[in-house]
């Protein structure tokens, strides 16, 4: 196995990657005798050893000329390793202040109030449609409001009508795991579905969590009601609407799904759902 090309691996230079692996083989050496030996130009020597010293993978004798040994591979990896270590936890700690000051910048601009439009195309596997329910949640600030159609309950209790790429079975503890980790973090679910499906799968997950406190925060901010009705949509906070549209080629799937920042239409979907809330059948997770 060619080592030099390992320690390139690590971030070491051709050069000091050569330096090393001479020192290894040769023991104690000086500068210019590395030189010859290893190949590495006189006038690269020494910052290459210098280097080697910060790293911890060579030392040096105080003697005149001075003499080089590399530190023994077991020692000297290890310190690679802690040097590595120390450096990236201080890059993170970098770039989690320079996010802390993005978000405080950002939060000082004012969203848009305008009216937008976006279209996604269909999204037809579980990991697609777990990925757009955790990109719906982790958007809310406050509150999601969701409703979903019979068309849902006829493809979940229809084996022939199912999706060839997306199994119920396997989807539903995903997008149960995702609306749980959006309740512990204190965001408020309002769901209304045609049928009990997703409130079995809920129910089970919720019993296993032993913290009594996280229970808690959960069952404050996580509601489920059930309501045969044709209303498919989500509406997040007060201005950002989901809307799936259908595919014309095939009535029973999805061509994709239409995002809409619109304040106004958000207020009007949020009134119909309240609508809908009323007449819906409470559930209990208990």
């Amino acid at each position: 196995m060619d080592n030099e090309r390992l320690l390139r691996d690590l971030g070491l230079t051709k050069y000091e990657s050569s330096a090393y692996s001479t020192l290894i083989k040769e023991g104690v050496t000086g500068a210019q005798e590395l030189s010859r030996i290893s190949g590495i130009p006189v006038g690269k020597i020494y910052e290459v050893l210098s280097n080697l010293n910060n790293m911890g993978l060579v030392e040096f004798q105080r003697s005149r000329p001075r003499k080089y040994r590399a530190i023994k591979p077991e020692v000297a990896l290890d310190n690679l390793y802690t040097r590595k270590e120390e450096n990236t936890k201080s890059e993170l700690e970098s770039f989690k202040l320079k996010i802390s000051e993005l978000k405080d910048s950002f939060s000082d601009s004012n969203y848009p109030d305008h009216t937008e439009i976006k279209f996604w195309s269909t999204l037809i596997g579980e990991e697609d449609i777990v990925k757009s329910i955790k990109n719906t949640l982790d958007e809310t600030e406050n509150e999601t409001l969701h409703v979903k159609s019979m068309k849902v309950k006829e493809v979940m209790e229809s084996k022939s009508k199912r999706h060839k790429d997306f199994n119920p079975d396997i989807l539903l503890p995903l997008v149960t795991d995702e609306f749980i980790r959006a309740a512990k973090s204190g965001i408020s679910i309002k769901m209304l579905l045609p049928a009990d499906f997703f409130v079995n799968h809920l129910k089970e997950k919720y019993n296993q969590i032993p913290d009594t406190d996280i229970k808690k925060m959960i069952k404050e901010n996580l509601e489920v009601r059930i309501l045969e009705c044709d209303y498919d949509f989500v509406v997040i906070d007060d201005n950002v609407v989901y809307i799936p549209i259908p595919d014309p080629l095939n009535p029973d799937g999805l061509l994709g799904e239409m995002k809409m920042i619109d304040k106004e239409y958000a207020e009007k979907l949020r009134r119909k759902y309240e609508e809908l809330w009323a007449r819906g059948k409470r559930t209990v997770l208990e």
